[in-house]
């Protein structure tokens, strides 16, 4: 069997967002055919992996400099290679997952800062992203639109070259699809959590949820307005914010405290409008298995159109129908599979009016039900690693890396430095300022 070695950019436990979950999944999946070892970033866990058939190393670098010279393959996203950068002197290939465009997440995420600090994170964000570039010998993205926009970028590098073309006129051997899963088994409901539970929610209302975390480049604004729009005609309608801000990370979750304050400003908090703390992986299905309706709500711009919203997949894992924002991937396929209704942008009004639509319309809903039992096969775990699992059970140093075809991309300490830098006087700024 071949080993690999997958290092998760963030932790794994209980509470977990995308990119732990994401390797997790891929530690199980690849775990069947593979010898995996998992790298997790924090050293207590109070998840138990003795019942999954691989090995996890917790934050010991030591330990991961020592397997990471006996694998044959290596995957890692995010600041890896400047979190440990022996990985650049390991002659193991390396996918590395580009999964998520960060560079146009983050234009998004800094908004509030100044024009000036907003450039220099940016340029950190995208020297990081081209060292990844220069790197990598085989790469993953969550789409084939987002493909089309890595593919620019790999051949800005000179990634894209006789060399790769030749080893795949469809540069398949230089880049696979594998988008976020979800579940190979059916969910499973464990307990009550909401209808009949949560105080103001009973038995007989409608709730919305929304899954995962309440990010600043998301509009839950406008939903919060369409709430206030359908809780002047109906009072039997919910909506259920998952999570508020992330479970590890302190992030500016700013916008979270925008909608909680606007809740309270229409007198929905704790009444039409609730929001949770975070919900354990393994708990969230009990509380999507009793919503009636997924919902994701964003703005129609650069981020959204190659971003991949992962905490969709649950809808789908459980047979949600869902109301999403025009503009990404995942509202195109609502549209082309008809497993739900979207809506422009801001359009409070439209929205109230989408999600009343689906709730009440029976006929339509369980049509949707339908194709979302049709389309599921697809996205579960075991089928969306297929890309990653044919590399690391034949893996290889890409052709061009061999032949040590031109690379636009200079690698150095200056830039590692610069990187932190940045993240640090900023730091001290916002401390000095309290």
């Amino acid at each position: 069997m071949k080993k690999v070695l997958l290092i998760s950019p963030d932790i794994v436990a209980k509470k977990m967002a995308g990119p732990g979950i994401r390797y997790f999944n891929f530690a199980k999946e690849l775990s069947t055919t593979l010898e995996v070892t998992l790298f997790i970033p924090n050293k207590e866990t109070d998840m138990d992996f003795s019942k999954f058939n691989f090995k996890v190393i917790k934050a010991d670098k030591t330990k991961l400099k020592s397997v990471a010279k006996d694998v044959h393959s290596i995957v890692m996203q995010g600041i890896a290679l400047r979190l440990y950068p022996f990985l650049k002197r390991i002659n193991k290939p390396i996918v590395v997952d580009i999964y998520d465009p960060i560079t146009l997440e983050n234009l998004e995420l800094r908004k509030n800062l100044s024009l000036s600090n907003r450039i220099e994170y940016h340029e950190t964000d995208l020297d990081l992203i081209l060292e990844q570039l220069g790197k990598g010998d085989f790469f993953l993205c969550a789409s084939e639109k987002q493909k089309d926009y890595w593919m620019g970028m790999l051949a800005a590098l000179n990634r894209v070259n006789p060399a790769t073309y030749i080893a795949d006129v469809n540069m398949k051997k230089l880049i696979g699809v594998v988008p976020f899963g979800l579940n190979n088994e059916a969910p499973v409901k464990t307990k009550n959590v909401l209808k009949g539970v949560w105080e103001n929610i009973t038995k007989e209302d409608k709730v919305i949820i929304w899954g995962g975390g309440i990010w600043n480049w998301f509009d839950p604004l406008t939903l919060i307005e369409a709430m206030y729009i359908i809780s002047t005609k109906r009072s039997d309608i919910k909506l259920f914010f998952m999570g508020i801000g992330h479970p590890t990370v302190k992030m500016d979750i700013s916008t979270a405290q925008e909608c909680i304050d606007l809740s309270k400003k229409y007198d929905l908090f704790d009444k039409n409008i609730f929001f949770n703390d975070w919900v354990p992986y393994e708990e969230r299905q009990n509380y999507l298995m009793e919503a009636d309706l997924g919902i994701s709500t964003y703005f129609n711009n650069l981020e959204t159109r190659y971003s991949f919203r992962t905490r969709i997949l649950d809808y789908l894992w459980c047979d949600l129908p869902m109301v999403l924002t025009k503009g990404d991937f995942m509202a195109e396929m609502v549209e082309r599979e008809n497993i739900g209704s979207c809506h422009e942008e801001r359009d409070a009004a439209g929205l109230a009016e989408a999600i009343v639509k689906l709730l009440d319309d029976k006929e339509l809903y369980k049509e949707c039900e339908e194709n979302i039992e049709s389309l599921k096969e697809a996205y579960k775990w075991k089928n969306a690693v297929k890309d990653l699992r044919a590399f690391c059970e034949n893996p290889y140093i890409s052709q061009d890396k061999k032949l040590k075809v031109k690379i636009f991309y200079k690698d150095g300490i200056a830039k590692k430095v610069k990187y932190y830098y940045v993240r640090v006087k900023n730091k001290l700024k916002k401390i000095l300022k309290r």
